[in-house]
C-alpha cells in the first residue's frame, strides 16, 4: 500500500481550499463590478449549489471513470470557470464562472479527495480522512493573503486568471501522479444504482437527523465564514487587517479537522457532532450580546474550527453508521444539505448586511441555528458500534 493517494488528496483539497478565501474578494469585486454585497454573495451561494451537484453525482461518476481521469477533467472545468470570471468583468461571468463551473469542480474534487483518503492506506482511515479534509482549510489559510497581494497589485480579476493557470497545472500533475499510484477501486464504487437511487438509505431516521443537523451547522458557519473579512471589519478590525478573519477561521479549522476524526474513534461521531454544534453556537451568541473586535475574531476562529471538525466528523460518522463501502453514496446524498445551507447562508448574511447596514442580526440568527443543531444531532441514535478505522 502507498501513501501517494493521500498525498494527492491533500494537494487537491489544499488547492480547492481557495474557496474559503472568498471573503477577501467581496469588497474589491463590489467596486470592480459595481454591484451590491448581496449581488456578489449570490455567486458564492450558487457555487455551493453547484458544489452540491458535484458531490451528489461523484459516486455515479466513479462508476464510469477512473480517479486520474476525473481529476484532470474537473480541474480543467474549474480552471475554465476561473478564466471566465477573470476575463469578463461582469456579475454574470462571476455567477457562471465562479458560481457554476468552479463550484461543480469543487464538489467533485472534494469527494474524489475524500474517496482517495478512504482507500486502504498504511494509516488509519479516520486519520487519513481528517488530514485530507483539513487540507481544504489549509488552502483557506494560505490563499487569502496571496489573494490580497494580487488584488493590491492588479485587482480581483487577476486573482481569477492566475488561479485558472494554477488549476490546470495542479490538475495535470494530480492526474499523472494518481495514475502512477494505481490505486484500487473504492469498495463502494459499484454500490447502489443510479444517481437518485435509495436517497433515504436503509436507516432513514439517521439520515434525516444527519441531514438536518448539517443544515443548521453549515448554515450558521457559512453565514459567518462567507463574510469573515467583512464581519471582522464591522466589529472593529482595521480594513487592512481584515484577512485575519478568514485566516483565523481556517487555521482553527485545520486543527479541529485533524482531531475530529480521531475523537470520533474514541467517543463516537454522535457525541462529537453535539460538541461541534455547541462550540459554534456559544461564541456566536456571545458576539451578539457582547460585541467587540476581539470577540469577533474569537467567534470566527471557533466557528471555523467547529465547521472544520464537521468536515472530518461527518464522513467518519457516516462510516460508523453505514460502513466504509457506503461512504461515497450516503455522504453524497447528505451533501444536499450542505448545498442548501451554502445557497442560503452567505446570501442571507449579505441581504441582512444591506438591509441593516451591519452583521448583528446575521450573527444572532447563526447562533440560534447552531443551537437548534445541538438538539438535532442529540436525537441521533447511538452507533451500532464505535467508528472503526478499517
Amino acid at each position: 500500500m502507498s501513501l501517494l493517494p493521500l498525498i494527492i488528496a491533500i494537494l487537491v483539497n489544499f488547492s480547492m481550499g481557495s474557496f474559503y478565501g472568498w471573503s477577501v474578494l467581496v469588497a474589491p469585486l463590489e467596486e470592480s463590478i459595481g454591484a451590491t454585497r448581496s449581488d456578489i454573495s449570490l455567486a458564492y451561494s450558487i457555487a455551493f449549489v453547484s458544489m452540491t451537484v458535484g458531490m451528489f453525482i461523484t459516486h455515479s461518476l466513479l462508476r464510469i471513470a477512473s480517479l486520474p481521469y476525473l481529476l484532470f477533467v474537473v480541474f480543467t472545468i474549474g480552471a475554465l470557470g476561473m478564466a471566465i470570471s477573470g476575463y469578463f468583468v461582469a456579475l454574470w461571468s462571476l455567477v457562471v464562472g465562479y458560481g457554476v463551473l468552479l463550484g461543480f469542480a469543487l464538489g467533485v474534487s472534494y469527494f474524489l479527495a475524500m474517496t482517495a483518503a478512504s482507500l486502504n492506506l498504511p494509516i488509519r482511515r479516520s486519520i487519513a480522512i481528517s488530514m485530507s479534509m483539513s487540507a481544504f482549510a489549509g488552502g483557506g489559510l494560505v490563499w487569502p493573503p496571496i489573494f490580497v497581494a494580487i488584488i493590491n497589485w492588479q485587482g480581483p480579476h487577476a486573482v481569477f486568471l492566475l488561479f485558472a493557470a494554477y488549476l490546470i497545472v495542479i490538475g495535470t500533475v494530480s492526474a499523472i501522479l494518481m495514475r502512477a499510484a494505481r490505486p484500487p477501486a473504492h469498495s463502494g464504487a459499484q454500490e447502489g444504482g443510479g444517481v437518485f437511487s435509495d436517497i433515504m438509505t436503509d436507516r432513514p431516521r439517521v439520515f434525516i437527523l444527519l441531514w438536518f443537523g448539517f443544515i443548521f451547522i453549515a448554515f450558521a458557519a457559512l453565514m459567518s465564514i462567507g463574510h469573515a473579512a467583512g464581519i471582522a471589519t464591522y466589529y472593529g478590525i482595521p480594513a487592512d487587517q481584515a484577512y485575519w478573519g478568514p485566516m483565523l477561521s481556517n487555521l482553527v479549522y485545520i486543527g479541529f479537522a485533524l482531531s475530529a476524526g480521531i475523537l470520533c474513534d474514541l467517543i463516537t461521531g454522535r457525541r462529537v457532532l453535539i460538541g461541534i454544534a455547541a462550540v459554534m453556537a456559544v461564541p456566536l451568541l456571545v458576539l451578539y450580546f457582547v460585541p467587540s473586535a476581539g470577540m469577533s475574531l474569537v467567534a470566527l476562529a471557533l466557528v471555523g474550527g467547529a465547521f472544520g471538525a464537521s468536515s472530518s466528523a461527518y464522513p467518519v460518522t457516516v462510516t460508523g453508521y453505514y460502513g466504509v463501502a457506503a461512504l461515497p453514496r450516503i455522504y453524497g446524498r447528505l451533501s444536499s444539505s450542505f448545498g442548501l445551507a451554502g445557497l442560503l447562508g452567505p446570501f442571507a448574511a449579505g441581504v441582512l448586511y444591506d438591509w441593516k447596514g451591519g452583521y448583528n442580526v446575521a450573527i444572532l440568527i447563526a447562533g440560534i441555528l447552531a443551537t437548534i443543531g445541538v438538539f438535532t444531532v442529540w436525537a441521533l441514535p447511538k452507533n451500532r458500534a464505535p467508528t472503526t478505522a478499517e
